[in-house]
């Protein structure tokens, strides 16, 4: 009974309140590069590729101290955020709203480029079947020097642990041949070696993850690539940006970068 009374006492907390309970909670978390990034951030107007993010006024606390946010989802409809509209829609950090954008993420349609201060995106580029495309893109929308904060998981920490590391030169391939989201090339591979025990939220058995995957088009669930320190040096070197902070954790490697002058 008392549980029950609780549940709906929270109910009536503003979010606005939660979410700076939540965090205050959450310092002892906090990425020890968090200072270094989060200065830089510091009164910008940023572009985020899949999210809001709760990492980013948790671990890595920026969203408290920006100029705006915008947010880009691929769909109206996704399993990280269920139904959305794009506008001013997106409840980012207590009472703060981003603009809502609907697009693919090595798209960006109807955004211009040099817009954005940064570019910030936490466990989204893994989900892209062609990081190149999507990162020279992420690119073309940051302003001369600007920054751009990528998250992505650590296989040693998820679902990925049993899989080889992507190759620089399989990237490449996969951006010649411009590769879309209708890609399947890795779906064998992630159906054999996905590690059922480590499946996020609901457990599922291979039976469930199996449609999963043949439904990625809609769902997006996949991790096309499995990312290294060095893969991702690689890879943002060739974009044109330049690496200014570097953090391993359990399940995240965190990379801060800066556009190189136009």
């Amino acid at each position: 009974m008392l549980k029950k009374y609780r549940r709906k006492l929270k109910s009536y907390v503003p979010r606005s309140i939660k979410d700076y309970i939540f965090s205050i909670r959450q310092i002892p978390k906090r990425f020890e590069n968090h200072k270094f990034i989060c200065q830089h951030l510091r009164n910008k107007r940023i572009l985020e590729v899949g999210g809001p993010s709760t990492m980013f006024y948790t671990k890595i606390p920026f969203y408290q101290n920006l100029q705006s946010l915008d947010v880009v989802n691929f769909s109206s409809n996704t399993i990280w955020e269920g139904y959305i509209k794009e506008g001013y829609t997106c409840n980012y950090y207590g009472n703060k709203k981003a603009y809502q954008h609907i697009s693919e993420a090595s798209l960006l349609e109807n955004i211009s480029d040099d817009s954005y201060d940064a570019v910030v995106s936490s466990h989204c580029l893994e989900h892209v079947a062609n990081p190149i495309k999507a990162l020279l893109r992420w690119k073309n929308v940051i302003k001369s020097k600007g920054y751009m904060l990528i998250v992505l998981p650590n296989k040693m920490g998820n679902f990925d642990h049993n899989r080889e590391d992507t190759t620089f030169e399989h990237l490449i391939s996969d951006f010649e041949n411009n590769v879309d989201e209708n890609d399947t090339t890795h779906f064998d591979e992630f159906i054999e070696f996905f590690d059922l025990n480590k499946a996020p939220g609901k457990k599922i058995d291979l039976h469930e993850h199996i449609e999963r995957t043949k439904n990625n088009y809609i769902i997006r669930e996949v991790h096309h690539h499995v990312f290294s320190k060095k893969l991702i040096f690689k890879l943002l070197q060739h974009c044109d940006f330049e690496i200014m902070d570097y953090l391993e954790k359990k399940e995240d490697l965190i990379t801060f970068c800066k556009k190189k002058a136009d």
